[in-house]
């Protein structure tokens, strides 16, 4: 029997559930186990291909021919060039009739039996990848994606089964089932084909804050909600509301495991975007601290209320940028990678750069504060931070470098 549901997410936090209750919960086969999740607040199911691991699901997911979206963040190891199943629905060996999605030659492939697509980039083991299987039944375009860039594109025909169950973590494919070998965690099911801009975001929007109505819960696709502490109040934002930070007071995160795990590579591009408004007097400040065994204050005003993005490379390295005026709306842009160093945007313009610098960082996932810091910290590059005084409002964190163009649109929505 098909159940009618428009969307579907299986998190694999310690069970195999689907949490928007669409029927779809799976079973465990071959007992896989539970390790520290992609962001490293909750969990991610671990499959062994030696032990035939794999989730099962009793019900039928509708893609009898309608347009979906299949999307997992998976973390191979060991792979060789056979097939290592992420998501399946086999109803026969039969054109049109056996959904696939998986990984073969180490590469993205997705389709209907003898009627599919197969990606370019050759996947990295034992990093955390972003994956997607895109299908219009509009166009006819079957699409693979990889950390949110079109690998392939095909047109084809329809999936038209409507009577086998589906697998997580595995594929049926001429009668054999192949399971993954790896970690596979927040797999997503959308009933229709999501756009180019929707992939991007899932797989590089890291956490987004819009702040409406005082709130701190993430409304980006990952669910890295934040907590306040001391004195933070409700205010009208650039965008309906905004979070007013006096002393001493920021956002910080309870999670046992830090949620940020890219940072800790060194040289991985990320951007930070915002609105800033300083209120009451300048003064040394930290907007955005980041933390675990090593930190950096990476946004900052100084004494005189000056704006500066900041990293580390064994030394301080500085963005400089204008000095704040009170009561006053600025959009901040902060982009990083290896060849472009920081490139510092004001109001949606690059107001200044480094040029190409390295970013050494820690060998573990960090933790962040945002609006503000104790002297505690005062020890961490640049050597100097505090409480901001004032208002931040959308609050956006990617693991990427936007362009120019990207943070012009993020200024002038």
């Amino acid at each position: 029997m098909t159940t009618i549901v428009t969307e579907a997410l299986w998190p694999f936090d310690n069970n195999t559930i689907e949490v928007y209750g669409t029927g779809f919960d799976g079973s465990p086969v071959g007992n896989p186990a539970y390790t520290v999740s992609l962001f490293g607040f909750s969990a991610a199911i671990s499959l062994l291909r030696s032990s035939n691991q794999y989730v099962s699901i009793a019900s039928v997911v509708p893609f009898n021919s309608t347009s979906f979206t299949i999307e997992a963040w998976i973390r191979p190891f060991l792979l060789t060039n056979a097939y290592y199943g992420i998501f399946g629905q086999c109803e026969a060996s039969v054109k049109n009739l056996c959904l696939y999605f998986t990984v073969k030659n180490r590469k993205v492939y997705c389709g209907f039996y003898n009627n599919d697509t197969m990606g370019s980039t050759p996947l990295a083991m034992s990093f955390w990848i972003h994956v997607a299987c895109v299908y219009s039944v509009a166009t006819g375009a079957l699409q693979v994606w990889v950390n949110g860039v079109l690998d392939r594109i095909r047109l084809v025909s329809p999936y038209l089964g409507v009577s086998e169950a589906a697998l997580i973590g595995a594929i049926s494919y001429n009668s054999t089932v192949y399971s993954f070998n790896g970690y596979i965690d927040e797999v997503r099911y959308t009933q229709r084909a999501k756009s180019a801009a929707e992939i991007l975001n899932d797989a590089t929007l890291t956490l987004y804050y819009s702040f409406d109505g005082g709130s701190t819960m993430d409304n980006g696709p990952n669910g890295i909600n934040a907590s306040s502490y001391g004195n933070v109040s409700t205010v009208t934002g650039v965008v309906n509301e905004a979070l007013q930070f006096e002393p001493v007071s920021y956002l910080y995160y309870t999670y046992a495991n830090a949620p940020l795990y890219f940072l800790r590579l060194g040289n991985y591009d990320f951007t930070i975007a915002l609105w800033a408004k300083a209120t009451g007097s300048l003064a040394a400040s930290s907007l955005v601290f980041i933390y675990n065994g090593w930190c950096v204050h990476f946004l900052t005003t100084t004494m005189c209320g000056q704006l500066n993005a900041n990293i580390w490379n064994g030394t301080n390295i500085t963005s400089y940028g204008p000095i704040l005026t009170l009561d006053t709306w600025t959009h901040v842009g902060y982009t990083y990678s290896y060849p472009n160093g920081i490139r510092l945007y004001i109001n949606g313009s690059l107001y200044s750069t480094t040029g190409i610098v390295s970013f050494v960082t820690s060998t573990t996932p960090l933790y962040m504060k945002i609006g503000g810091t104790d002297p505690s910290t005062f020890h961490c590059s640049p050597y100097y931070g505090g409480q901001f005084n004032g208002a931040l409002d959308e609050f956006h964190l990617y693991n990427r470098e936007l362009t120019a163009s990207e943070i012009f649109d993020l200024a002038n929505r």
